[in-house]
């Protein structure tokens, strides 16, 4: 189907058409996205192409399948399409931050402020203490038993981030984190819903009871704010970076409250945890499902590590266990469509008509998998990244693109390599269940328990 609609732009005033796409049937449209969200836009990249135009009831929406048109909205016209992500009075994350800072002088000042927190020197530090977690994870579990996988993933993931990101809360276990950040995600549930501004400035029980259950880790992160102020030696923590670069003169930029700096942190620890623990979740059942992946797994680390414990400078000499992680990513990204930019004025992309106000959402999980872009799109082969010119330009973004791109690509991937390897040189981790581990309502958050059984091996041997 496609349509005109006229410009409101008077020095454009002219039919202009819109991409192709379903029935403006806005209900029947949401229903169908709330029975399968990632289905729905396959579907719709099958039936329409590379922008699809379609209509909910909280307003216009084009879908972006195409990397090059995905570079024009995300990265060459951030200007046209900016990110809608409106602040709210219930959010539990309420600071603009880095992720909400509109482009320009402030933005470019924050950005700096956030890569010198991932200095070779500290991606070190975070290395050793990924490593160090992830032996004691490997260690906890008892062969032979049958343990919920997603939540030994959740322990391991927190106890490494809050280590490395927060420098406190690591004696409260997961549960306040996870409240945070089904908090913070929750905009994505009620996205599509009538009256979504509106009914995002309400107190909803959700936003409260999330509150109550992440004080104590605001009180601890309070605490480390006042350490890292009151410390005479620099912190290794990025909590600590933010605290000292900003108030000792080595930043441009400044916060104006303890809040502020804890939101920040927060949005680190959001965009670290979602790629580790979304990636670690689906590895049993895609290495129990391709053996020779995961003996090839298997030998790389036994060849670097032998009998002895992983070490942080080991990482570097795991390329293919890297490969396994970037594969588990394309296949499985935490978030199927990135966060939408809506068009500021009425604009083009694609040779057609967008009209202010557009939401434009760029897709990676239909992206990750196009026949045109990968070969074996939807097989799992980790090897695909050792042999060159694997990943099309623009086509893998599980991180977003630049320049708003997660800033904690360097601890997702240490905690992640140093998972993957140290419970592959201990185990096999067999799934229960012959079915995905099923996302939850949250984007990037996982539904229910993942039954795995633990399997011993040893170094060498099967």
């Amino acid at each position: 189907m496609t349509t005109t609609e006229r410009s409101t732009d008077p020095a454009t005033r002219l039919d202009r058409q819109l991409p192709p796409g379903p029935p403006r049937k806005k209900l029947q449209t949401m229903r169908r996205l709330a029975a399968d969200y990632t289905g729905f836009f396959h579907w719709l990249h099958e039936r329409w192409g590379d922008i699809v135009y379609f209509e909910m009831p909280n307003g216009r929406h084009c879908a972006v399948f195409d990397a090059d048109l995905a570079e024009e909205v995300l990265t060459r016209e951030p200007l046209r399409f900016q990110k809608d992500s409106p602040e709210f009075a219930f959010e539990v994350i309420q600071s603009p931050g880095l992720a909400r800072t509109p482009f320009g002088e402030d933005h470019g000042r924050l950005t700096d402020l956030m890569v010198t927190a991932f200095t070779s020197e500290r991606i070190a530090a975070f290395r050793r203490i990924a490593v160090s977690e992830a032996s004691s994870f490997a260690d906890r579990l008892a062969a032979g038993s049958t343990v919920d996988f997603r939540a030994e993933i959740e322990r391991f993931t927190w106890d490494a981030l809050t280590t490395t990101i927060l420098g406190t809360g690591r004696e409260l276990g997961p549960g306040p984190g996870l409240a945070m950040m089904r908090a913070a995600k929750l905009g994505f549930v009620v996205f599509a819903a009538p009256g979504y501004r509106l009914i995002r400035k309400l107190p909803l029980p959700h936003d409260l009871k999330a509150r109550r259950t992440i004080r104590p880790l605001d009180e601890a992160v309070y605490d480390a704010i006042r350490d890292a102020r009151d410390a005479d030696s620099r912190g290794t923590s990025v909590l600590a970076h933010l605290v000292q670069a900003t108030e000792r003169g080595e930043s441009d930029w400044s916060f104006s409250s303890d809040s502020e700096i804890r939101d920040e942190a927060y949005v680190v620890f959001v965009g670290a945890w979602d790629p580790a623990v979304h990636a670690m979740a689906y590895a049993p059942y895609y290495l129990s499902r391709n053996p020779e992946t995961r003996a090839r797994l298997e030998e790389e680390v036994d060849r670097v590590a032998g009998d002895r414990p992983l070490r942080a400078e080991d990482l570097e000499r795991l390329p293919y266990a890297e490969a396994v992680y970037k594969e588990l990513l394309r296949l499985q990204p935490p978030a199927p469509l990135l966060v939408p930019r809506r068009a500021v004025r009425d604009t083009s992309l694609g040779g057609y008509f967008i009209p202010k106000g557009t939401l434009v959402e760029v897709v990676p999980h239909v992206m990750h998998r196009r026949a045109d872009y990968w070969r074996d799109g939807e097989a799992f082969r980790p090897e695909r990244w050792l042999e060159g010119h694997a990943c099309p330009r623009g086509g893998y973004m599980p991180f977003g693109a630049e320049p708003r791109d997660c800033k904690g690509i360097p601890l997702a991937m240490a905690v992640s390599v140093s998972g993957l390897a140290g419970l592959a040189r201990k185990w096999r981790l067999e799934p229960e269940s012959d079915e995905l581990p099923a996302d939850g309502l949250e984007v990037g958050l996982l539904s229910g328990p993942i039954r795995t059984r633990v399997v011993p091996r040893t170094p060498g041997g099967r």
